[in-house]
């Protein structure tokens, strides 16, 4: 037993003989974890792989999670991306893994990997017979047909620590969340750990808003700070209450970039969102990926378009709507046109 391990048994056991309330007691937990138990090494490498953890959570008190990961050529991380999933403490309801007809040998790589974990009933491989040429028309087809009360879409270059669901979950603890989601870093091809957070990206204006935990009414969000851009940077790191969200992403559909941001706005409108401060989901920035290539006059106006229907279809403060416009010229000046 190393040094690390010896000081989570000592928590570990403070912790369960410690006379005092359950709350205080998640606290204590929240803090130790944040502060002492890290996924990555003090390099900062992600190694989902590095420590075991056991479920806290039984299957009946269990909600039912349906977690999908649509696949294109991510071979590379595919089998990380399984695996961060299955390593969860929280009960996992479903895997439904859909490849969308890759061009590398990602099919037969889940294949061997499933095979080694001895093909588990509750996790379904489907493979597209035609490239369905849009992320949300994998996920049209996961809410489709995911069984659970909850849906995870896990993007397949993507990661995530082992208590992921199992924190993000407790956001559902209030019956009226949609979304609940976790702050994100940010690593690279090689597990390399860029960004300790994704707070500069969300919070553009300097707020402060996304340093702490918060449950908010979706209506409220969505007038306050995502009819300005995109707050929810990642969405490996949101889980979605379960719902007819068909004709919503049918119009994502019709967007290259921005269409998890209109997607977010509109489900928003169902309930609350929770947030959680920690970065429990762990975003893969590759250097040739869609965000990097997608052409300057297209992404600016996406961002338009987004920032238009809620222009159009929210009340915004003044303020409000002249930080929308604010950033929309920032973002026109950034792209030099």
């Amino acid at each position: 037993m190393n040094i690390k391990q010896g000081i989570r048994k000592i928590a570990k056991r403070i912790y369960i003989l410690s006379p005092v309330p359950y709350k205080v007691k998640k606290r204590m937990s929240y803090f130790v974890k944040r502060n002492f138990f890290r996924e990555y090494s003090g390099e900062g490498i992600i190694d989902i792989y590095s420590n075991s953890y056991k479920s806290s959570i039984l299957n009946e008190n269990a909600k039912k999670v349906s977690v999908v990961i649509p696949n294109y050529n991510y071979a590379e991380y595919i089998v990380e991306r399984i695996d961060s999933v299955l390593l969860q403490t929280y009960p996992i309801h479903e895997l439904i893994i859909i490849d969308d007809c890759s061009r590398d040998n990602s099919v037969g790589v889940i294949e061997d990997h499933l095979k080694k974990l001895g093909s588990p009933k509750n996790i379904k491989f489907i493979i597209n017979e035609k490239n369905s040429g849009n992320v949300f028309a994998q996920w049209q087809y996961g809410f489709k047909h995911a069984s659970g009360d909850y849906v995870w879409i896990a993007e397949a270059d993507d990661s995530c620590h082992p208590r992921f669901l199992e924190s993000v979950m407790e956001g559902f603890h209030d019956d009226d969340v949609v979304i609940s989601y976790c702050e994100s870093l940010t690593m690279n091809e090689h597990n390399q750990v860029l960004m300790k957070d994704l707070r500069p990206w969300i919070d553009i204006y300097k707020t402060g808003k996304w340093d702490k935990s918060y449950i908010l009414d979706g209506s409220e969000e969505i007038t306050s700070t995502m009819c300005i851009n995109n707050t929810i940077a990642n969405a490996s790191s949101a889980v979605f209450k379960n719902g007819d969200y068909h004709e919503i992403l049918e119009i994502s559909r019709g967007y290259r970039l921005a269409g998890d941001w209109y997607a977010y706005m509109r489900i928003l409108e169902f309930g609350k969102v929770a947030y959680l401060d920690e970065s429990l989901n762990y975003h893969r920035m590759q250097e040739k990926s869609v965000t990097l290539s997608i052409n300057k006059e297209l992404e600016f106006a996406e961002i338009c378009r987004v920032q238009d229907y809620a222009l159009n279809n929210y009340t915004l403060k003044d303020e409000v709507k002249q930080r929308v416009l604010e950033r929309r010229e920032r973002e026109r000046l950034r792209f030099g046109l």
